[in-house]
């Protein structure tokens, strides 16, 4: 499914993850990232997102009597965390973007090493030996260390500019999610008639677990809580579609993994723009206080 994507939209993908990354870059948060990596919250996202949501997507399978070929995409998604997208909608959430990066990053690289094991473990008939670990690693790592790199570097040799540079980046961000969410929308169709109303039904409860879940075992920190939510329930669909191009899942599974991304990023910038709003209205009580 990677490979089927036009030429035109992966050069948005590119440039619009580049550019977020720079504009994060640029932000004060030197040190942060790595501190997220090694906090207590960082050891309660791997639990949500490697036991606890492929065990409710068991439940879900079970609940709504998903089919063995609807099941085995649905698993696949419900083991496979560190959507990159979900970046975006953390800043528009206003969360904690520090532990944003930090917190895709490191389930990124970890979903492409237990996602299939996971797999294999739920579905010893699928194998999946044959995922290219090595070149997704390297993929992820071109993607997201050049940026966060040129930011630093900028901050550190042009902090004059840095402002700018920061507010440049951060609007060509926004213009190209805009687009690319409007060039992929004809990608991302629901076929309804092979999810049915249970298929897509899974889908949703699944999603508001996610939220719930993560918020629930997030701690305090509202930024963190957001971030949490929004990175816990956008799976990774490069990893889902790594696997599927091996030719492992049937197409009815397939169908599952663009009807999850096409469901599940609707939902996300409804739950972010619900986010930022309570943090606006937080911040205006305080202000009134």
């Amino acid at each position: 499914m990677l490979d089927a994507l036009p030429i035109s939209i992966k050069i948005i993908v590119f440039l619009f993850l580049f550019t977020f990354l720079f504009s994060v870059a640029l932000e004060e948060f030197q040190g942060e990232v790595i501190t997220s990596l090694k906090s207590g919250l960082m050891a309660k996202s791997l639990l949500i997102n490697f036991i606890l949501l492929p065990l409710t997507g068991i439940i879900l399978t079970w609940l709504f009597h998903l089919s063995a070929e609807i099941s085995s995409g649905f698993m696949i998604v419900a083991c496979a965390p560190g959507g990159l997208l979900s970046l975006h909608f953390a800043r528009v959430a206003k969360g904690n973007l520090r532990y944003a990066i930090g917190l895709v990053f490191l389930l990124s690289i970890l979903s492409i090493i237990i996602t299939p094991l996971l797999i294999h473990l739920i579905f010893p008939g699928i194998i999946v030996i044959n995922l290219p670990i090595f070149s997704l690693i390297g993929l992820l790592s071109l993607l997201v260390l050049p940026p966060l790199l040129l930011g630093q570097i900028v901050r550190y040799y042009l902090r004059g500019i840095t402002p700018m540079l920061q507010k440049i980046a951060s609007f060509s961000s926004i213009a190209l999610f805009i687009a690319l969410t409007i060039l992929t929308s004809t990608l991302k169709v629901i076929d309804a008639e092979i999810l049915a109303w249970n298929g897509i039904a899974a889908i949703i409860i699944f999603i508001l677990a996610a939220w719930s879940i993560s918020w629930w075992l997030s701690g305090a920190d509202l930024e963190s809580r957001k971030v949490l939510a929004i990175g816990t329930s956008m799976r990774n669909f490069a990893v889902c579609s790594a696997i599927s191009s091996i030719g492992v899942l049937s197409s009815k599974a397939e169908v599952v993994i663009v009807g999850f991304s096409a469901i599940s990023t609707p939902m996300n910038l409804v739950f972010a723009i619900a986010m930022r709003r309570i943090n606006q209205m937080a911040l205006s009580s305080k202000d009134l206080d």
